[in-house]
């Protein structure tokens, strides 16, 4: 597994915005949770953006049609 300072290309970090404060890191698990990611990603219409957790063994991925993205992107750049 690489490190997080090696490269940045590609990674989406999903954080507690309630969480305050300096925070470690560092606990790797496996699972199959990008399979599911490449999965509902494949054909390019959505992009997973947000993940959540309700202290269940369930998660809720949160996505956003690529258009929007692509939209989001461009205002940015032209302000």
């Amino acid at each position: 597994m690489k490190k997080i300072n090696e490269s940045t290309e590609g990674l989406r970090a999903f954080i507690d915005l309630n969480a305050k404060g300096t925070a470690t890191g560092g606990i790797f698990i496996k699972c199959n949770i990008k399979d599911k990611i490449d999965e509902i990603e494949e054909d390019g219409t959505v992009r997973v953006v947000g993940v959540v957790y309700d202290e269940t063994y369930e998660l809720e991925l949160i996505t956003k049609p690529v258009k929007e993205i692509e939209m989001d992107e461009s205002l940015k750049k032209s302000n």
